[in-house]
């Protein structure tokens, strides 16, 4: 489906550390975006101006209105067949594009996605997101319910069909709300472990905790809204205590990791009671 016009698109908020390096990754692509969108969701850093030095199409929000608003800004903007979305703390690798349309396979094809590979590791918090919350629906070609925000395509008249991202969601879980409700309309999401980009985040003990809460909390969230069996996710994590902690004590020999993952999975769980109180 090399035919089909494509927006690559970054929505950041705050991003100065990385938004140039995700947008020089976007401009090297062997198929090129026929254009590219960065929205600027209220920064306050160097983000805007970083932006400015390459040839891309910036559209800056006066004030921090959420990550769903800030894609919602993209699909009013674009003019493409297919927006494709990484964040602003990713590389694309050089095919991602090409990866991503050569899903787009028949009508019945919303949208199609990749994976994100942990690159950056620095520290024992990067290390357990490696092992336990990579960003990946495994090494399979599959239909799935929702494709990762970092790594992501749609059919642009798909996603304006089901009236775009839900601002309930500001930083979290507005994938897997998206997702569900394009499945939902009776499209296929593609999952392509072969597009691939490279997240650059790093975390430290208490960022890893408050980003598991984040995701599980919006994850039960937009579970329930779409009547999606949200209480398996609870099972989910009584499942990783056990087999978190063998992976880690066992095959990784690192008591360190156990003793985080641990938290980690506490965190989890008060997140999921909290949602659902």
């Amino acid at each position: 489906m090399d035919n089909l016009t494509v927006t690559a698109a970054i929505p950041v908020y705050n991003g100065s550390e990385f938004i140039g390096a995700a947008i020089e990754s976007l401009l090297k692509q062997s198929h090129a975006a026929d254009e590219i969108i960065v929205v600027d969701d209220g920064s306050s850093d160097d983000t805007a101006k970083i932006c400015l030095q390459y040839p891309i199409r910036l559209v800056q929000h006066n004030e921090n209105r959420g990550l769903a608003i800030a894609r919602n800004t993209v699909i009013k903007q674009s003019k493409s067949e297919v927006i494709a979305f990484i964040d602003s703390d990713a590389l694309a690798a050089e095919n991602l594009i090409s990866v991503l349309l050569s899903g787009y396979t028949g009508s019945d094809t919303g949208g199609v996605g990749g994976q994100g590979i942990e690159s950056n590791i620095q520290s024992v918090a990067d290390r357990w997101r490696r092992a336990h919350a990579s960003q990946s629906h495994g090494k399979r070609e599959k239909v799935v319910d929702h494709l990762f925000g970092l790594c992501m395509s749609y059919r642009t008249e798909v996603i304006r069909e089901v009236g775009g991202f839900s601002p309930v969601f500001r930083t979290n879980g507005e994938d897997v709300d998206a997702g569900l409700r394009i499945t939902a309309f009776g499209y296929r999401l593609q999952y392509l472990p072969q597009a691939v980009v490279y997240h650059q985040r790093t975390d430290d003990e208490a960022s890893l905790l408050k980003t598991m809460a984040n995701w599980y909390t919006a994850g039960y969230q937009a579970k329930k809204i779409n009547k999606a069996h949200s209480r398996k996710l609870f099972l989910g994590v009584l499942r990783h205590m056990v087999t978190d902690t063998t992976h880690d004590l066992f095959i990784e020999n690192d008591i360190t990791m156990a003793r985080l993952g641990w938290k980690v999975n506490q965190a989890k769980l008060r997140a999921l009671f909290n949602a659902s109180s």
